[in-house]
Parts: C-alpha cells; sequence; structure tokens
C-alpha cells in the first residue's frame, strides 16, 4: 500500500459501551452517550446498523437537497448531481470537521483495494489547504465543530467498482441519491473525535498537479 493510506486505530468496545450506543441510537439523543466517550466509536458503531453519513459544519439540517458538487477527482460519479453520503463513519468526520472559512481547498479519500479474493481495510487520507492569508503550522488547526448526521440508506445508489492507475481495482464508500433526504440523527462532533493524522498542503499547487495528472492522487509528494 502506499504510504499516505492510513487505516482506522484499532478499537475494543466493551459490552457496556455497546449498550450504551445502542440506547442512544435508540432514543436518537447522542446526549446519553456516556461523558468522554469518543464520537468516532459510535459512528463506527453506527455502521454496523446499515445506515449512512453525511458530514456538515452546519447545524439544524433537516432535509439535505441534491447538489452538484465541485470535485477535482478523475472520476465522473463524484459529480453528479444529488444528496451524496457515505458508508464509512470516519469519511463523513472529515467533511463535518473541516472549518470552511479557513480552508481553501480539501483533497481526502476512503477506498479499499481488491486483493487477491478479498478487499483491503479501508484506507484513508485526509490533507487541507489553508487560505492564503492564513499561516498555520499543521492540519488540526483547520479543523472545527461540526455535525455528522445519520442517513437512511433508501434510494441511494453505491459508486461503482473502477480501476485506478497504479492501485488496481478499489471501492469507495460513496452513495448517492437524485431526491431529498431527511436525517434520522445528528451527532456532534469536534476536533478531538478525528483519531487520524490531517496533512497541509498548498492548494495553487495540487491544483495544477491535479490538472496535469488526474490521477496522480493525492498530488503531495
Amino acid at each position: 500500500m502506499h504510504p499516505w493510506m492510513l487505516t482506522a486505530p484499532q478499537a475494543t468496545l466493551p459490552e457496556s459501551a455497546t449498550t450504551a450506543f445502542q440506547a442512544a441510537w435508540d432514543a436518537r439523543d447522542p446526549a446519553l452517550l456516556p461523558p468522554g466517550t469518543p464520537r468516532w466509536l459510535f459512528l463506527r458503531w453506527l455502521q454496523e446498523q446499515g445506515v449512512l453519513f453525511h458530514g456538515s459544519p452546519q447545524a439544524g439540517l433537516t432535509v439535505f437537497e441534491p447538489r452538484t458538487p465541485h470535485d477535482l477527482s478523475a472520476d465522473d460519479f463524484s459529480k453528479r448531481t444529488g444528496v451524496f453520503a457515505t458508508s464509512d463513519a470516519l469519511w463523513a468526520l472529515m467533511y463535518a470537521l473541516r472549518e470552511r472559512s479557513r480552508v481553501k481547498r480539501m483533497v481526502n479519500a476512503a477506498l479499499q483495494v481488491q486483493q487477491t479474493g478479498s478487499w483491503s481495510e479501508m484506507r484513508y487520507f485526509l490533507s487541507l489547504a489553508p487560505q492564503p492569508d492564513l499561516t498555520v503550522t499543521g492540519g488540526q488547526e483547520l479543523l472545527s465543530t461540526g455535525f455528522v448526521y445519520v442517513l437512511p440508506p433508501d434510494g441511494f445508489e453505491r459508486m461503482p467498482d473502477y480501476d485506478w492507475p497504479g492501485l488496481g481495482r478499489v471501492r469507495e464508500p460513496h452513495l448517492i441519491c437524485p431526491q431529498p433526504v431527511r436525517p434520522l440523527l445528528a451527532v456532534p462532533v469536534t476536533p478531538a473525535d478525528f483519531p487520524l493524522p490531517v496533512r497541509l498542503h498548498d492548494a495553487a499547487t495540487v491544483d495544477a498537479r491535479c490538472a496535469a495528472d488526474p490521477w496522480g492522487f493525492p498530488w503531495l509528494d
């Protein structure tokens, strides 16, 4: 695997935690989670319940409307008009925690690579480009509070597996729905809830490299 590909930390949940997660989910109330519970662990547990996720810095959203995103990747699926969601909670966290007023561009990924007879673990990457007038020393400085919205899976279409030059056959936890979607739950999250490193990059440099080589992700080193 390429060095930019990261995996989620390993965590074993005690029975008391899963009981608390179930209670919070049944009540649709994340305030019932025990104090100090890392929200990413609760969200990863929710993955097993078959729901989808959408990360946003905005509170109080009651419906998601279809839209056409600004996307620099080489695939056509990511450029379609619809409500986008993911079956992977850590990917949704990237969008929830990005401080939009301070971030000019985000380069990120969550994907699995086909291996002999199976798929790899989910691999992650996140790098943020600060606005030109900002001086920052680490990617975590460009994160802020946000919300991961839990969505029903009905009406969503999964992105087809595809061939990535240099990687092989890949699968992304990326889904789209052409109709408006109402969330089931909103989970507030903070930068401390994100368990992976966040890199920094220069937006103009990466934009130019992307234009020259659309499959050269992540266009950094």
